[in-house]
């Protein structure tokens, strides 16, 4: 490569950036997606534009030779795995299971009718004025195909921007996106394994798919167990910067690779690596933004740049071309509606449903602008048609938010509907739902034996990936703080799932094997170093028992905790009094959490909550009130009735039962006392906050109801 061409290049991209996220954010302000500026990005410095007001400039930046079209033909192929590496990142699977019936039948119906009107299409266009490299066949296919799916980036989108992605309608609508996206890639691969091999028969489409239905199964079995643990054992153990980044680039090229090397696209491929990585239990949002924001910042605006750079809009003024781009326009969207709206009414939809449903899938975006780019690169797409199809899928876009918002006006909320939706807003404002990872460090006393008990229970409650620290010798069978983890998880499990096989919208669960882990030191190992660096893994909370966790009045940790607590930024729950647990085999818990408006009371509340609903049992909540501050609160205030009927309210969006209690004191901690011990409570679990300096220690209050509490005990502090 020339020093001439390199810095062509260059200068390339730069254009291609700078022009395309500027014309991005303009379009932002605008409310339209970003994407499109960057397609306008392209068509103003191509041949539409630059090329006919200033030829001879557009030419010296985009020269066309082979070394520079070689060059930006890598970026973009690389932009093109990554989109679609973050589409299928995005892709909730779950939603499918919400409603599989309806998502099935729209999603078939809404492919199958606009892609054979499409087919049709693309036999009758691929004359004179649309020639092409390849076969019709192949032309007719990859159009039918283009005219046939939706975007689920854009979909979702669009749904957030007219405040519905929430609602049933748009789950509904986002699933079928998703499927839609899935089927498509497969389709798309197929025919591209089609049109390499230059010629069409049987047995070929049949050994494609067979080898294609063989990948996708073990990519949803094997693979997906592989990749959770690649990323797992990579986060854990490499030192390196950002070490989980490098795993998910090295798994998405792999199986494009994979998805070559077996004759279809790599584009499957690499949609499939999202799917995997998005179901990931320990996929934080840090790590996806990381990546997320490599691809939007450089490869999306250069890949939709170039879509943009390849289309000529001059084309489009000839009338007859102008008549056919209108006529693709016409075709993508009434096939879409009627497909929608027959699956919809198939699935059980009102007609009213099915409309909207139809409305929201007419959006085609980044999708069909890849489609359309994997048809143009081998040959299936002459520059006419790839520009009519990026045509439909700019105007097929722009058209959603308004028509969506006019259907759904039309579909009514259900109480039901209602119901999910004001307990998921209530959850935004909740701690626990954010924790994707615990650490339990246990040791052999009473308090690690009931610690590890503990933590079991959240784990399956909050299908929480947890990671127990052990000694190598604690791994005899049946005993040690994973084997009472795991028992206790179980039983949790276990009640769960009788619980779920009621509700068809149940989210299902993780197996037990990936939500509990084990990482063993030898006995001359430093444990708490080793519970020190793990916790700096992305770990949400860490559940501690060891024997003595309190030192000197009770007023300070052990130092070990001490210097544990300083160092990680989560949730600590800290068992004490752990030798006063006794509890029957098959009896639930009874727990009792004092309350108030305060967040450490509140994160206490939702532990108990969480404890609660895995291991059966009660909950208490008890407000204590002072006295002295009778005359300036109502009666309501001074009983407590807001934070008791914010907890009864939290309680029944988990399904559990709660009894609200109230004491009067002037100090809080005796009136705590008080109740703790004048009922048959198995745990108290208390919320507070640490004091920072000179080193980490509890206030004056906490301690002194630690030192005189004859229970067992869950601290629970940040």
């Amino acid at each position: 490569m020339s020093e001439h061409a390199l810095i062509v290049f260059i200068a390339e991209l730069i254009l291609l950036l700078l022009v395309g996220r500027l014309l991005g954010e303009a379009m932002n302000r605008m409310g339209q997606p970003s994407i499109f500026g960057q397609l306008l990005a392209g068509v103003l410095l191509g041949p539409s534009v630059f090329g006919a007001l200033a030829p001879e400039w557009q030419k010296a930046a985009f020269p066309g030779t082979a070394e520079s079209k070689s060059m930006l033909d890598a970026v973009s192929q690389i932009g093109i795995l990554l989109l679609l590496l973050l589409t299928g990142m995005e892709a909730n699977l779950r939603l499918l299971n919400r409603r599989f019936r309806a998502v099935v039948t729209t999603s078939l119906c809404g492919i199958a009718v606009p892609f054979i009107c499409g087919v049709a299409l693309g036999f009758w266009l691929t004359g004179d004025a649309t020639q092409t490299e390849t076969s019709r066949i192949v032309t007719a296919l990859f159009l039918g195909t283009a005219l046939s799916i939706s975007s689920v980036k854009i979909v979702a989108m669009v749904l957030m921007e007219v405040d519905a992605i929430r609602r049933d309608i748009g789950q509904l609508i986002l699933a079928t996106a998703i499927l839609d996206d899935t089927v498509a890639w497969v389709v798309i691969a197929v025919i591209a394994g089609i049109a390499s091999k230059g010629s069409v028969d049987l047995w070929q489409i049949g050994s494609i798919l067979a080898v294609t239905t063989l990948f996708l199964a073990l990519s949803l079995t094997v693979g997906r167990r592989f990749v959770a643990y690649a990323i797992r054992w990579t986060n854990d153990n490499l030192t390196v910067e950002v070490p989980v980044i490098t795993t998910i680039l090295v798994i998405m090229f792999g199986m494009a690779l994979t998805t070559e090397a077996i004759g279809v696209h790599t584009a499957l491929g690499a949609f499939m690596a999202g799917l995997l990585i998005g179901q990931s239990p320990i996929l934080t949002e840090h790590i996806e933004g990381e990546l997320r924001g490599l691809i939007v910042a450089f490869f999306s605006p250069v890949f939709f740049a170039l879509a943009g750079l390849g289309m000529d809009v001059r084309t489009l003024f000839e009338p007859s071309l102008l008549v056919m781009t209108l006529l693709v326009i016409a075709v993508a969207s009434v096939g879409k509606f009627a497909g929608a709206m027959i699956g919809g009414h198939l699935g059980g939809l009102s007609w009213r449903e099915s409309l909207a449903l139809g409305t929201g899938l007419n959006a085609r975006g980044s999708t069909e602008v890849i489609v359309a780019s994997i048809g143009l690169s081998m040959g299936a797409f002459s520059t006419e048609l790839y520009t009519m199809v990026v045509a439909m899928a700019i105007v097929t876009t722009m058209m959603m938010p308004p028509m969506l918002r006019w259907a759904l006006a039309r579909v009514p909320i259900r109480q039901s509907e209602a119901r999910r939706l004001e307990k998921e807003e209530a959850e935004e404002h909740e701690s626990l739902p954010g924790i994707e990872r615990a650490l339990v460090f246990a040791d052999r006393s009473a308090n690690g034996s009931m610690t590890a008990r503990l933590a079991g229970l959240f784990a399956a409650k909050r299908q929480v990936v947890t990671t127990i620290i052990a000694n190598a010798d604690e791994e005899t069978p049946g005993e040690g703080a994973f084997a009472e983890a795991e028992r206790a998880a179980k039983s949790a499990m276990d009640r769960m799932s009788a619980e779920n096989a009621s509700h068809e919208d149940a989210e299902p669960l993780l197996p037990l094997a990936d939500l509990l882990q084990v990482k063993s030191f030898d006995e001359a190992s430093p444990r708490w170093t080793e519970a020190v660096k793990e916790a700096a893994k992305g770990y949400g909370i860490i559940f501690i028992g060891i024997e003595a966790p309190l030192r000197g009045g009770a007023d300070h940790f052990d130092a070990q905790i001490g210097s544990l607590a300083q160092r990680f930024e989560g949730t600590l729950a800290i068992v004490l009094n752990g030798h006063l647990l006794v509890l029957p085999e098959g009896r639930g818990l009874n727990i009792l959490v004092p309350t108030g408006g305060k967040p450490e009371a509140r994160l206490a509340t939702e532990m108990a909550l969480a404890l609660t609903k895995a291991a059966g049992g009660t909950l208490t909540t008890l407000h204590v009130y002072d006295p002295r501050n009778d005359d300036a609160r109502s009666y309501g205030d001074r009983a407590g009735l807001p934070v008791l009927e914010e907890a009864r309210r939290l309680g029944e969006r988990s399904g559990v039962e709660v009894r609200g209690i109230t004491a009067v004191n002037s100090r809080a901690e005796i009136g705590i006392l008080g109740a703790a011990h004048s009922g048959s409570y198995d745990l108290v679990v208390v919320g507070t906050t640490l004091r920072q300096a000179p080193e980490m220690s509890l206030g004056s209050r906490s301690a002194m109801l630690l030192r005189n509490i004859r229970k067992p005990v869950l601290l629970v502090t940040r």
